[in-house]
């Protein structure tokens, strides 16, 4: 067995030869992932973070205590995960990027058990400390990756979908909410949503849902605006379904569906209408800035 004596000159050495082996990192691997690369930051900030990175492992032989530097580093491999998503770095080259780090580390530990005289046994002694935290550092790593990335793409896709549901007032009491695309369970929740909280911040009497722009409809998108419709009662707003296509409508006549108990028309200049609303021709404006508008009150 290695004499704890050597592995504390070892531990030593990696803490001592730790900037170097950054600025190492940084000058000959960093390029080869592409102009983002090192796991994030600027150059120095990333050769600082690496530089603390060796720093833990050579603690590792220095005390002993494992236990401890495996909650620090899980806490580097978490944090340099985040980061790399923050990037924009994908996954493989994020991982790639982590391989450097240990060759450099075995690099490294090579040269000083050539001065030291020391042997194989006294390598795997090494290793056999090491290697564990190492491997903890790739698994944090890709831990933190995944769950910031599927995080962030939640956060995104509440986003596209708060932008995909719009409701546009028209006039004080008028508004639109034009739907266009496929409307699935995730979407036709932030539809109710959407229009109960803007509905209600605008105080409208009337929103038109339009669907010009749909081109599939079936019991589960029926479902799911006879609740808008009714919720939009229940807070006092008149809800009128506007732009059903023949296909559409052919459609729900085959499926059994009843849209009896709702206002539904066939363009929105009908549903304008249910709402005391008219287009005004070209040849009737009185003002560019009514024409602009195309609504007349």
């Amino acid at each position: 067995m290695m004499s704890e004596n050597h592995m504390v000159k070892i531990g030593e050495a990696i803490i001592e030869r730790s900037e170097e082996l950054s600025i190492r990192l940084s000058r000959e691997h960093d390029g080869k992932y592409s102009s983002s690369q090192s796991l994030s930051y600027s150059a120095e900030e990333t050769i600082e973070h690496r530089k603390g990175f060796f720093v833990l492992l050579g603690e590792a032989l220095l005390t002993g205590d494992i236990e401890e530097k495996l909650n620090q580093v899980y806490m580097w491999g978490k944090n340099a995960g985040k980061e790399a998503v923050k990037h924009g770095i994908s996954a493989d080259t994020a991982v790639l990027s982590l391989n450097p780090i240990r060759k450099a580390l075995y690099e490294a530990i090579r040269e000083e058990f050539n001065k030291l005289g020391l042997g194989f046994d006294a390598y795997f002694d090494v290793s056999d400390r090491l290697d564990p935290i190492l491997d903890h550092a790739v698994y944090s790593f890709t831990q933190a990756f995944v769950e910031y990335n599927d995080e962030t793409f939640s956060q995104a896709q509440d986003e596209l979908l708060e932008l995909s549901v719009p409701v546009v007032p028209l006039t004080g009491n008028v508004a639109i909410l034009p739907v266009i695309g496929t409307i699935d369970t995730f979407r036709s929740k932030k539809m109710l949503d959407q229009a109960l909280e803007r509905g209600t911040e605008l105080g409208l009497s009337y929103m038109i849902i339009d669907l010009s722009g749909v081109h599939m409809i079936d019991t589960a998108v029926a479902h799911n605006l006879f609740q808008l419709n009714d919720a939009l009662k229940i807070v006092g707003i008149k809800a009128i379904i506007s732009g059903l296509r023949p296909e559409l409508a052919q459609t729900i006549v085959s499926l059994g569906i009843s849209f009896n108990h709702m206002t539904v028309t066939n363009s929105l200049e009908q549903a304008l209408m249910k709402t005391g609303l008219t287009i005004q021709p070209e040849d009737t404006v009185e003002t560019k800035e009514n024409f602009k508008k195309g609504l007349l009150i």
